[in-house]
């Protein structure tokens, strides 16, 4: 799901207000949304279109969104750190047994794909074309 197709689809439904943060969140949320909805759009980021939670955000500038309806899940995000830490009986473990084993911070997007500008017209049409419908960009939009 570390993909810039994925990061890309999140900073379509949020008109281009998708950070690196922003994207770890939208990540647990798209998670919390039920297997069956992560592995489509697994699948094709262009697939979180159908999910009934985005179809609802359509039509409706992020500004007007209730903070409840936002793609993110933040505190989904903390559950494995914390159980890692009560099983260790340490604070932040999870992160330096990373660390030590050389991986690099979980919450660190390294997008695996090839890169594309998400904030280009013709490149959400040609990789997003559901998103882009659902949501016209209204900023951050490069010609």
């Amino acid at each position: 799901m570390d993909t810039y197709a994925m990061w890309g689809a999140a900073n379509q439904i949020m008109d281009g207000l998708c950070s690196g943060d922003a994207f770890w969140y939208f990540q647990p949320w798209l998670i919390g949304q039920g297997q069956r909805w992560w592995h489509h759009a697994a699948q094709n980021p262009d697939n979180v279109a159908g999910l009934p939670a985005v179809r609802a955000l359509a039509g409706r500038s992020p500004r007007e969104w209730a903070d409840a309806e936002w793609p993110h899940w933040e505190e989904l995000s903390y559950v494995a750190p914390r159980a890692y830490d009560h099983i260790t009986g340490r604070e932040d473990s999870l992160d330096e047994t990373l660390d030590a084993r050389g991986h690099r911070t979980y919450s660190d997007p390294e997008p695996t794909d090839q890169p594309w500008d998400s904030d280009s017209l013709a490149q959400i049409e040609q990789h997003l074309p559901h998103l882009a419908r659902l949501f016209p960009r209204q900023q951050y939009m490069k010609p």
